[in-house]
């Protein structure tokens, strides 16, 4: 299911804990990941990523973190939605909610790899999912 492994930036922990606001964030002074205990599995692995993606970057200033937010969502949706696992989720259904369901994922990062299809996945997912345009 996985396009390629998460690599844990070196240095870094993971807390999980209870936080204020929000399903995780970095902590730049402590080299921390951490996430809320409340999560979902799939929340909690959908955060990880992201969170672990941002700490490879390194931190942004403020007037780039609305870019940078979209960027880090799609970088963990290529991440934890391989392009054939997807194709093989649309073939039978178009619902993103069943095929998060489905990958263990949240609806939000199918929609992100939806959104961030090159022009190939495109065309394969196109094709692979002809049967419910033609009403078949």
């Amino acid at each position: 299911m996985v396009e390629r492994e998460l690599v844990w930036p070196a240095g870094w922990r993971l807390s999980v804990e209870t936080l204020t606001c929000g399903r995780g964030r970095c902590r730049w002074a402590s080299r921390t990941v951490a996430v809320d205990r409340r999560l979902t599995p799939a929340e909690r692995d959908a955060t990880i990523t992201h969170e672990a993606i941002h700490a490879s970057r390194g931190p942004c200033p403020g007037w780039a973190r609305a870019g940078e937010e979209q960027t880090v969502h799609a970088r963990a949706a290529r991440m934890l939605i391989a392009p054939d696992v997807l194709a093989s989720e649309l073939a039978w259904s178009p619902d993103p909610r069943v095929i998060a369901c489905d990958l263990g994922v949240t609806c939000d990062l199918v929609d992100a790899r939806l959104d961030g299809l090159d022009v190939a996945e495109h065309a394969r997912l196109w094709a692979a999912t002809a049967h419910h345009r033609d009403g078949a």
